[in-house]
């Protein structure tokens, strides 16, 4: 069994003692199967897949992909953006010292960069990498969401549609005083077309965005965006001249480790949530000031 598929499965049983009823135990058969499925459908279509050769306009996009906790996933995230003509660039930032990234990923495209970290860096590291870029359009997709290579497509499609707002495949809504299963009260949303609150996961955006999205941090005073853990996302999120979108691309290939403790930050680190919220609220406070001194959306 390969490295990825072994990962899968020790990050799976991981979550055995967690499932509270019998059924829910009972069910991780059934998700075995589906894993194993769903990775045998993503290797087919990494191998049929023919890169269109061009996008409307000419239009490329880099791809910014960050890495910390689970190198092994990267290779596939890797691929399936190469497999696109549309895709200039692909930069892999792994963040993890104690290891090599080029160990991980194989490919071997001139338009990869794979980059060891000399530093520690967080998740926001991922906007001042797209800012370094000459692109106008960018990509950056978590390592715990694998799409297929004509998901890629589509997904920088939506962008192109619409580029007054970022896109992304996951949201969150945002709904005070009520309480979603994981118990905040930012409710997921997937598998639709449809405006969100917060986009999660997978972000599709363009240079316009980043230049708010840095506005905004320098105004709540956030400090360094390398250094941002926690709600870059949220910022991301305010760029736009409305509220993001999420698309429905077909269903995605996702992480056995998207919830699991010490893995998935969401549930690694203290008052993530309340920290959310709170970013959350003075984001919109502080973009609607953004907006009423410019005299409208800039």
């Amino acid at each position: 069994m390969n490295s990825f598929l072994s990962a899968q499965y020790r990050y799976l049983f991981r979550t055995y003692p967690s499932r509270r009823s019998v059924k829910h135990k009972l069910f991780i058969g059934v998700e075995a199967v589906q894993l194993l499925s769903k990775h045998c459908a993503l290797q087919r279509a990494l191998k049929s897949h023919d890169a269109p050769t061009f996008i409307t306009g000419g239009r490329q996009c880099t791809v910014i992909l960050l890495s910390h906790n689970r190198p092994q996933n990267v290779s596939l995230l890797v691929e399936g953006a190469l497999k696109n003509a549309f895709v200039r660039k692909v930069v892999v930032s792994n963040s993890n010292r104690g290891v090599r990234i080029a160990d991980w990923v194989k490919a071997n495209d001139p338009r990869l960069v794979l980059v060891d970290e000399t530093r520690p860096t967080r998740p926001g590291y991922r906007f001042v990498l797209a800012a370094q870029e000459a692109d106008d359009y960018f990509i950056s997709v978590d390592d715990d969401i694998f799409p297929a290579p004509r998901q890629w497509t589509e997904f920088f499609q939506c962008l192109l549609a619409n580029e007054a707002v970022p896109h992304g495949l996951t949201g969150n809504l945002y709904k005070p005083g009520t309480a979603s299963s994981n118990g905040s009260p930012f409710h997921h949303v997937a598998g639709e077309n449809v405006e969100v609150d917060v986009l999660i996961g997978a972000y599709a955006f363009t240079r316009r965005h980043l230049e708010r999205l840095f506005e905004l941090g320098r105004r709540l005073e956030l400090g360094e965006m390398t250094s941002l853990a926690n709600g870059e996302d949220v910022l991301l999120s305010f760029s736009g001249e409305g509220r993001p979108q999420i698309h429905d691309v077909g269903e995605l290939f996702c992480c056995a480790s998207t919830s699991l403790e010490g893995v998935a930050l969401w549930r690694t680190l203290d008052d993530f949530w309340d920290e959310r919220v709170s970013l959350f609220e003075r984001a919109r406070t502080t973009r609607a000031a953004m907006d009423k001194r410019h005299g409208s959306v800039s």
